[in-house]
């Protein structure tokens, strides 16, 4: 059975760098295994949200805000052996749960948009970003 948990205490960062590893999430981080830059990354968000098989992360997603207007979802990842068993769709559900006055935002990887669009997720028309490296993300 998954368990979903939230919060930073009960993580085991090991078992997460482990996740993005296999999902090559937080922006390549966890490909390189930088544990100690995942592990800073996640102490400084507002909501973090793990699913956990027995001892093993195998889906985690977090969430940046101020708490009142706006939330900015990132490192949305589930393991691919638990993929398509709506991990996903209840990982986002509890990271929105208490906070859905919300605006939420999020880049969705590619292939990915259909998840969104059935979590009520709308493509939007005026999205910019800035990133401190090349991304596949950016039009030029």
């Amino acid at each position: 059975m998954i368990e979903y948990k939230t919060g930073t205490e009960i993580i085991n960062w090991e078992s997460l760098v482990d996740l993005y590893f296999e999902t090559d999430g937080v922006i390549g981080l966890g490909r390189e295994r930088d544990l100690a830059t995942i592990k800073k990354a996640f102490l400084n968000t507002y909501k973090i949200v793990t699913a956990w098989d027995a001892d093993k992360i195998i889906g985690a997603v977090r969430l940046l805000s101020d708490g009142v207007c706006y939330g900015w979802i990132h490192d949305m990842s589930v393991h691919p052996d638990f993929q398509k068993k709506g991990i996903g769709q209840e990982l986002i559900n509890e990271l929105m749960k208490g906070d859905e006055n919300l605006l939420f935002g999020l880049t969705a990887a590619f292939g990915s948009e259909e998840f969104y669009y059935k979590l009520g997720f709308k493509r939007h028309k005026s999205v910019m970003a800035k990133y401190p490296g090349e991304s596949i993300y950016l039009e030029d």
